[in-house]
């Protein structure tokens, strides 16, 4: 009985050992973002409006596919159809399409973490998006920062079509166009 007694009774302290054991070192430490995160290949849409409130209401979507590297997001084929319609109207849109073809477009950008560290935060610099083809020239502006969520991998950010130049003379009656990018990672 005795035996039995001190067999059961370090069978029993093994047990809550092992129980202890297993559960004190967990893998589940929480990875911390860096802004290197936000670095690679993105796809989504871009959405334009003369204004939020028409964005929101009937939104226009062109999917698109960009590259965010070190400091800059690139654009190969950036989506300037929007901007040359408004400019030259929507039925000279194929003529500079096939002028122009594809578009190239970066924006420089500093990036911080948030206080959480869950999220990068971008401070775009953008510069003037030349069509040299059509002899165009858009005032690109960024008023608010953009963001990168590292967990869900999504980049949000928003740019203005400020002004127009046309042959270096600034285009009459041009109404800033905003545009919205809403881009997830591949």
């Amino acid at each position: 009985m005795k035996k039995t007694l001190k067999w059961s009774l370090m069978m029993m302290l093994a047990v809550v050992g092992l129980t202890f054991a297993s559960c004190s070192d967990d893998d589940d430490t929480p990875t911390v973002g860096t802004v290197e995160d936000v670095n690679g290949e993105f796809t989504g849409k871009m959405t334009y409006a003369e204004s939020k409130a028409e964005a929101e209401a009937d939104p226009t979507a062109t999917e698109l596919e960009l590259k965010v590297a070190n400091d800059s997001i690139i654009f190969n084929k950036f989506p300037y159809e929007a901007l040359a319609a408004k400019i030259v109207g929507e039925e000279n849109v194929p003529g500079i399409v096939e002028l122009v073809k594809d578009l190239e477009y970066k924006i420089n950008y500093t990036a911080t973490m948030n206080a959480a560290k869950d999220s990068v935060i971008i401070t775009l610099k953008p510069t003037a998006l030349k069509i040299e083809a059509a002899a165009v020239e858009v005032t690109i502006e960024a008023e608010k920062t953009a963001s990168y969520a590292i967990k869900d991998k999504n980049l949000k950010f928003d740019i203005k079509a400020a002004n127009v130049k046309v042959g270096g003379t600034d285009l009459p009656g041009w109404t800033p166009m905003d545009l919205s990018f809403d881009m997830k990672k591949k």
